[in-house]
């Protein structure tokens, strides 16, 4: 006999239930809007399309059951660097997620990379793409979220031109086809307002802080829009739950006053670091001082308060912050819900997150540190504030349990691990455990219980992640190395414990940062001390000794010419005054890089280096830097007179002429390619004689062709000539495909040397993902390379990362 209880239950079960329907098939299927189907005729497309200079016409066909367009990029016959057209657009993608269209390509050889632009009022938006791989039509998704800002755009709601540009990556011509441009996606109920109208110094950060605060919500199940603060109106935050500024340095008043607007209309609001002060008042928020770290770690992680539990909430987020903008609470009106730790688990009795009915005010930007924490964090401060949020947030984490690349579904992910370690006892008793969570989760959210449905769901993509890795195979006598790009190490453990971390993870090789274009981390004769070495001793030295005990190579790493913020002012003034420093194209200083082709700098360079391997028996030196700023550097006094020798006559309308004049464009760019070429060779064939058996690599740009003549970067043809024993070009993207592309190409480039990939797992947004960089490893073992190089040993790395690669891939076998 049913009870009124089991009716009641059952009316709540079947409401939960028909949420969550609406749920997942509401904004993410939106349909998209047409921008060009390219149906029209030619004539038409002619008018919509225009070409820049050295680019040619547009032209429609219909390609594989497609109405497409055809782009021609002229490299064989022209100079120019990118091929390049203008789409006339009126377009408001303020509510969409961004844009979409079909792409095909068979000649691509020459193209390096891909840009697209939008322009609005006056400036650009900017993302960058690679061609996907393989043959026939595929999907390329341009999103907001990863928009890199030029000068001052007027926001995403006034987009009038869109731009596509094939940059230079060879010199034969090549051809792309476009179909189905469209914008897509509807956002949601998550307002993220970019700080666009920030100064260009401030550019990167805020998208960088976008960009995390948007890839936490993804992780969660939450859908967003990213509105710019140029953007904001009472229209657009209508209907939203919560509207978040991630890192907003300045804010239009305009925006500030819709922002008040929407806060006394109910609108709930969370900021990190930075907020206009009224408006934090209005929130019953008291901001506070800039507060710096009193020493490394002092803001090491945000911990819950003891006294308040907030649904969801974890006990502590790892967070290597280096400094604060305090806020307190306002009796009566908000609490503290989070404090600052330092590294030893000590509090530091500030605020970590101040929390009212209206705001939640993070003291600093969210990192990307730790990000299983705080997403965590994130969704607690979100569904606190907004609770519908929690819907939301469980049927979106259950819906994207298993993807995981390459994986796009629960489905795939477990036929694919299942597949990949047939009959491992390991394996398949975690996936036993994948499936009872999956089980779980759907009861949870069945159940109108969120959060812990979401946390079940949390589980679940941990452990296929687990799954995953331990399913891997480990391939013995591969170099496997990591940059580290702090010369004291990792962040909380001396050398001794971060070389045995890597040894014990199996891997064989580390690259650590020592020398700078103006410093040093040893005891150098040749360059400027860093005073870090008086507080920590030589850094070449304790990284050796480690090495050598856990049976590490140590390929000492030195950044070339760039001088870096720990040059001492002196010496910079120094060489500038000496005429050591570049100058740019347009006159203007280019202090911070000393001049390639001054007879003191090469000098200075190559007796750094050969230093290193006098004073300590290292397995390498590494060049990092070993190029030009890019095609603006260097024009000073000092290059023109040494050209104008190496030409033989002088030259009037410095320094127009060498881009002007063909046949000087050719010479100035062979001379430029020279000055970094005799370095890589001096310090090549001298090192091997002062210490044989020691191996030189470098770190390069992935693009070759191009590059040699943008930066002056010739590694092709130092591998060619023996100079290099390995090289390691830096093809940071987190598009797999695109990786194994570039790499394709670069076993060809680097001839007998061989090649170690650089994978930048640190600055993926989220960071450091094992399963993407699983993905990469096994793009350079299918296409022949002799190892890989990992950027950048850091303390996420070490306890994150390693733990996962060496279940599988990485695996210390008895044959290593």
């Amino acid at each position: 006999m049913h009870t009124k209880r089991d009716g009641r239950l059952a009316t709540a079960i079947l409401f939960n239930v028909v949420m969550i329907l609406a749920v997942i098939t509401s904004p993410l299927q939106a349909v998209p809007t047409i921008i060009d189907d390219f149906s029209a005729g030619q004539k038409t497309i002619d008018k919509a399309w225009s070409p820049m200079s050295g680019s040619p016409q547009v032209s429609v066909a219909k390609i594989d059951g497609k109405q497409a367009i055809r782009m021609r990029c002229n490299f064989s016959n022209t100079q120019i660097e990118r091929a390049s057209w203008d789409r006339k657009v009126t377009l408001d993608l303020t509510a969409r997620k961004g844009i979409e269209f079909m792409f095909r390509s068979e000649k691509l050889a020459s193209v390096g990379y891909f840009s697209i632009y939008f322009h609005s009022g006056r400036g650009w938006y900017k993302v960058g793409f690679e061609a996907p791989g393989g043959r026939g039509w595929h999907k390329v998704r341009i999103l907001k979220k990863d928009a890199q800002i030029e000068e001052t755009p007027g926001g995403w709601g006034k987009i009038d031109t869109i731009r596509i540009s094939a940059w230079r990556g060879g010199n034969t011509d090549s051809e792309f086809q476009i179909a189905e441009l469209a914008a897509f996606g509807s956002g949601g109920k998550i307002a993220i307002i970019r700080g666009d109208s920030a100064s260009a110094g401030e550019a990167k950060s805020v998208q960088r802080y976008a960009g995390v605060v948007a890839s936490l919500l993804e992780a969660a199940g939450l859908d967003y829009t990213i509105l710019s603060d140029g953007d904001v109106t009472a229209a657009r935050l209508k209907g939203m739950q919560l509207a978040i500024l991630p890192y907003n340095p300045s804010m239009p008043a305009k925006a500030e006053k819709v922002l008040a607007a929407y806060v006394r209309s109910g609108g709930k609001l969370m900021a990190c670091y930075t907020m206009p002060g009224k408006l934090a008042e209005q929130c019953g928020i008291r901001l506070g001082m800039h507060t710096k770290q009193k020493y490394a770690g002092y803001f090491a992680s945000i911990r819950a308060d003891k006294d308040w539990a907030i649904e969801g909430m974890p006990e502590m987020a790892s967070q290597a912050s280096w400094n604060i903008n305090n806020a307190s609470a306002i009796k009566g009106a908000s609490r503290v819900a989070a404090w600052w730790y330092d590294r030893s688990g000590k509090s530091t009795q500030l605020p970590a997150v101040v929390l009212s009915d209206k705001c939640a005010f993070v003291t600093h930007v969210l990192l990307s540190d730790d990000s299983q924490h705080k997403q965590r964090l994130l969704l607690a401060l979100a569904g606190r504030l907004a609770p519908a949020i929690w819907i939301d947030a469980a049927a979106g984490a259950i819906q994207r349990a298993g993807q995981l690349e390459p994986y796009e579904n629960y489905q795939a992910a477990r036929a694919g691990i299942t597949s990949d370690a047939p009959g491992n006892p390991v394996v398949i008793t975690v996936m036993k455990r994948a499936e009872l969570l999956r089980k779980t989760a759907d009861g949870l959210l069945a159940a109108g219980k969120y959060s812990a449905a979401v946390e079940a769901a949390s589980k679940l993509q941990r452990t296929l992640i687990e799954a995953h890795c331990l399913a891997q195979k480990s391939v013995p006598g591969e170099q496997r190395a990591f940059w580290c790009h702090d010369a004291t190490g990792v962040n909380g453990m001396t050398w001794d414990q971060a070389i045995k971390k890597l040894a014990d993870h199996g891997f064989n090789a580390v690259l650590p940062n020592m020398l700078w274009g103006g410093s040093a981390y040893y005891k150098s004769e040749v360059l400027p001390v860093s005073s870090q070495v008086a507080k920590s001793g030589d850094q070449i030295a304790l990284c050796l000794a480690a090495c050598r005990k856990y049976k590490v190579a140590c390929h000492v790493w030195k950044v070339n010419y760039y001088m870096g913020r720990a040059t001492p002012p002196e010496f910079a003034r120094k060489v500038k005054a000496a005429g050591r420093t570049q100058v740019h194209f347009n006159g203007s200083s280019i202090a911070d890089w000393l001049c390639p082709s001054h007879p003191d700098n090469q000098k200075l360079e190559i007796d750094a280096m050969l230093e290193v391997a006098r004073k300590y028996a290292v397995d390498g030196l590494h060049f990092d830097y070993i190029r030009y700023p890019g095609a603006h550097g260097c024009f000073c006094s000092g290059c023109r007179s040494r050209f104008e020798k190496s030409v033989g006559r002088k030259l009037a309308n410095w320094p127009g002429v060498v881009r002007s004049d063909a046949t000087l464009r050719d010479k100035w760019l062979d001379f430029r390619r020279q000055q970094i070429t005799t370095v890589v060779a001096a310090v090549s064939q001298q090192a091997r004689k002062i210490r044989p058996g020691i191996k030189i690599s470098a770190a390069v740009f992935g693009n070759w062709p191009a590059d040699r003549d943008r930066i002056g970067q010739d590694w092709s043809l130092w591998c060619k000539r023996g100079y290099l024993d390995f090289v390691c070009p830096m093809d940071y993207t987190p598009r797999t495909g695109a990786f194994a592309q570039l790499v394709a190409k670069q076993i060809k480039w680097a001839g007998t040397a061989a090649l170690c990939p650089g994978i930048g797992a640190s600055v993926w947004t989220p960071r450091s993902e094992p399963c993407k960089v699983i993905a990469q490893i096994k793009a350079t073992r299918a296409a022949g390379a002799k190892g890989f190089t990992i950027f950048n040993y850091s303390a996420l790395e070490a306890a994150e990362l390693l733990p996962m690669l060496s279940k599988g891939i990485t695996r210390k076998t008895s044959e290593q």
